[in-house]
């Protein structure tokens, strides 16, 4: 069964896309972004060659709904979710008005698809099983690594604050290769992340398969993937930072 997967964006430090990857792997099919037109439009002409459609989020869902609707095509809805839309996770007023119409187009076009898979529940693999082969090499100082976005949710203004009040060195790779990145990671004494909402959680559960200690909050399968680090109470930020301090002293003697 051939399958098209499509997803809003490609960025490499979106863990969608990174997911998107993976189905491609696992069905053998292609990766689309919302910025290929040509696709897009082909969908609308059943112009596309695919037996199954995978969507994440929408505008995406919308083309799913177009290939089952019209054209017989297996739709699966892959249900990312949507972080709460409040203050808390997003302060800008202007950004939360913006995320309600986004939800609202979200739910309206994820109806009628052939299977949903619910992104908390349907189990990923971490891209590495081991360490870079370089690991040691090339990075001498001790650092903790953030990877991901940096949106409101994520609190990162917060995490680096934070991390200079306890002198620790913060490093942050930004759309850099799964190679460039897997090195990165290997050579990290912890892995640190103060997002309140995740849907799965990718940088926590790869850190912590590489047996790089995890410290972030109980959100998407942190908890569940935490067993070298700590996973502390949702927004509980006193108790983040005593996890980071206890996971650095801790890695430091080593």
């Amino acid at each position: 069964m051939k399958t098209l997967i499509l997803t809003p964006n490609i960025k490499l430090n979106c863990g969608m896309f990174q997911l998107a990857q993976d189905l491609a792997k696992e069905f053998d099919g292609e990766v689309v972004t919302r910025k290929d037109s040509q696709v897009l439009e082909n969908i609308e002409l059943n112009k596309i060659n695919y037996d199954q459609i995978i969507t994440f989020l929408y505008p995406m869902h919308y083309y799913g709904k177009i290939a089952k609707k019209y054209y017989k095509k297996n739709w699966v809805c892959y249900n990312q979710g949507i972080p709460p839309i409040t203050k808390t996770y997003f302060p800008n007023f202007w950004r939360r008005q913006t995320m309600k119409y986004i939800n609202w187009r979200n739910n309206a076009t994820m109806e009628g698809a052939d299977e949903y898979w619910d992104v908390t529940e349907r189990e990923q693999k971490p891209r590495w099983a081991e360490k870079h082969k370089d690991a040691g090499k090339h990075i001498a100082e001790d650092f903790a690594i953030y990877i991901g976005r940096t949106t409101d949710y994520k609190n990162f203004k917060w995490l680096q604050k934070t991390m200079q009040e306890l002198d620790i060195l913060l490093y942050h790779p930004e759309n850099v290769s799964d190679d460039v990145l897997h090195l990165n990671l290997s050579n990290a004494r912890m892995l640190v992340t103060a997002s309140i909402w995740e849907g799965w959680g990718r940088p926590v559960h790869e850190a912590e398969s590489l047996g790089i200690p995890a410290v972030s909050f109980d959100t998407g399968a942190h908890k569940k993937n935490t067993k070298l680090g700590i996973c502390v109470e949702n927004h509980n930020f006193i108790a983040l930072k005593e996890a980071i301090k206890t996971i650095w002293e801790m890695e430091s003697k080593k």
